[in-house]
């Protein structure tokens, strides 16, 4: 195997659309006139949000993961909490698991909020996870024009493209030849 790429997410910039998603969900909940009064419940709701969406998001991808046959690992690396994995994934796995929990969570608290049910919650676990998920997005955005063959090692701080050595491969043998 050849390492052909290494990936760091460009954080400053992530970090500025993470932010203006939030400020403009900000402008969206005062034109949907979401009562965002400063009072102990609303940061009682806050905390509650970031706290299962975190567990939520990581959640998924791990059981995506899982679900494609994947060793997922949790870490902690304060102030962040990450899903690594034991081993390369192949490019669609990566890009599969990476995703999932910005559209699984995103609809799932989109429902809940049209449906009424606990609409400050919701809005605020929508908001979380989207902004959360900014670096999923990126990861997906990065590797759309990759080869559909190459690996994918996450390295906690990004990723590595691999692709396999013309010395990997097995010799080719025609059927017909034999």
């Amino acid at each position: 195997m050849k390492k052909v790429a290494d990936c760091t997410p460009p954080r400053r910039t992530l970090y500025v659309i993470g932010v203006a998603i939030g400020v403009l969900a900000g402008f969206a909940n005062s034109l949907l006139s979401i009562d965002m009064s400063l009072r102990p419940s609303l940061f009682g709701w806050l905390l509650a949000s970031i706290m299962i969406v975190v567990a939520l998001h990581e959640g998924t991808h791990s059981a995506v993961a899982a679900l494609l046959g994947h060793k997922p690992l949790f870490g902690l690396r304060p102030p962040l909490v990450y899903v690594t994995f034991i081993g390369k994934l192949p490019r669609g796995h990566f890009m599969v698991v990476a995703i999932a929990p910005f559209v699984v969570l995103d609809l799932l608290f989109g429902f809940l909020y049209a449906r009424g049910a606990l609409k400050l919650f919701c809005d605020f676990s929508l908001i979380i996870n989207s902004i959360g998920s900014v670096v999923d997005i990126w990861v997906v955005l990065k590797l759309i024009g990759a080869p559909k063959d190459v690996l994918i090692q996450d390295t906690k701080t990004g990723f590595e493209v691999w692709v396999a050595d013309e010395t990997d491969k097995p010799d080719f043998v025609n059927p017909k030849e034999v």
